[in-house]
């Protein structure tokens, strides 16, 4: 059985298709995960919703039967009766389909990719800039960064870390700018470089780390940015909520 198909997993369970040890583990999850045991109150409500659905169809069918029975003649009753009828298939079908789209919702896993999306969207874009009028690359690659030139921008970080290595502002904004070009490969070489930097107070290499290996999505991604996220969380580093706010999710 597999325990990440979470619908058929659970119903397996309420229909005693599991085996023993099967049960024992259901039911010791439901004790020591709090969104798996989530899921099943989830799973039982929409069932108790469907039977409460049906229970209340079948009085308002019987009601409309017996009035039509009092004022139809036969023939009129068969074409009515087929009518009704072909009308409560369809409501309940309605609503099993509704309760079946919300139970998928609920139990489908969350896409990294989006959330990286949503992530860079509202905080990568723009990046702020320092006002004042004194001459700094750093800021004019943010301005052209900020005005959608990705390659101009970059050319800029660049040249300032080939004339300084240890420009850590700039391999983090190259990083940034190498992620938006969707050259995860790169991004994830400079993030790892600031990434490594213990002299910084307040570092988000390690997130933006996570964040590029969420977008790419290959194989192990998701894994490592997990770990990834937890060693933010238990470091208390930057981006820490929203790192709980992820791990909160099912992905």
């Amino acid at each position: 059985m597999n325990m990440e198909n979470y619908p058929e997993y659970i119903d397996a369970y309420f229909n005693r298709a599991l085996s023993p040890e099967e049960i024992k583990q259901f039911e010791q999850r439901i004790i020591e995960d709090k969104d798996f045991a989530e899921q099943v109150a989830f799973y039982l409500s929409s069932k108790q919703a469907f039977k409460e659905e049906m229970i209340k169809e079948k009085k308002e069918w019987f009601r409309q039967l017996a009035a039509q029975n009092n004022s139809l003649s036969e023939s009129h009753q068969i074409g009515s009766l087929k009518k009704l009828w072909l009308y409560r298939v369809a409501a309940a079908a309605a609503i099993l389909t509704c309760i079946f789209f919300a139970g998928y919702l609920f139990f489908k896993p969350a896409s990294t990719e989006q959330m990286a999306d949503n992530y860079i969207e509202g905080n990568l874009k723009p990046l702020p800039v320092k006002m004042g009028t004194e001459k700094d690359s750093i800021q004019d690659g943010l301005r052209l960064y900020n005005e959608n030139k990705l390659d101009s921008s970059l050319k800029l970080f660049e040249s300032i870390i080939q004339r300084d290595t240890g420009n850590y502002l700039a391999k983090e904004y190259a990083g940034i700018v190498y992620l938006r070009l969707g050259n995860y490969d790169k991004a994830l070489e400079y993030f790892q470089q600031v990434e490594n930097d213990t002299s910084l107070y307040s570092n988000p290499a390690t997130f933006y780390h996570a964040l590029t290996l969420m977008k790419r999505n290959q194989p192990g991604d998701k894994q490592q940015a997990r770990q990834l996220l937890h060693q933010i969380i238990d470091n208390d580093l930057a981006e820490k909520e929203t790192a709980q706010q992820w791990l909160a999710k099912k992905w």
